[in-house]
């Protein structure tokens, strides 16, 4: 099993942001293969970074979902 380095585990987490954001998860087997390659270390990165980034997307999504409802509301109210 390998180990990762600083910059190698910042690179996977914003792997896992992107790929968390986007809802393109790796396959169990994409996800030995980085453990195989960056050990322990680089898994845990990845797997921090789509948590992070599914809850960055919840997020837009709630704001998106707010913004909609003030201009029904707005649109309601010029009628």
């Amino acid at each position: 099993m390998g180990e990762s380095t600083g910059e190698e585990n910042s690179n996977l987490y914003m792997r896992g942001v992107n790929e968390g954001r986007n809802g393109h998860l790796l396959e169990a087997s994409e996800l030995l293969d980085i453990l195989e390659v960056f050990g322990e270390g680089g898994v845990r990165s990845y797997l921090v970074g789509v948590l992070e980034g599914q809850a960055d997307a919840a997020e837009d999504g709630a704001d998106e979902d707010d913004l909609l409802d003030e201009y029904d509301e707005d649109e309601e109210n010029r009628d």
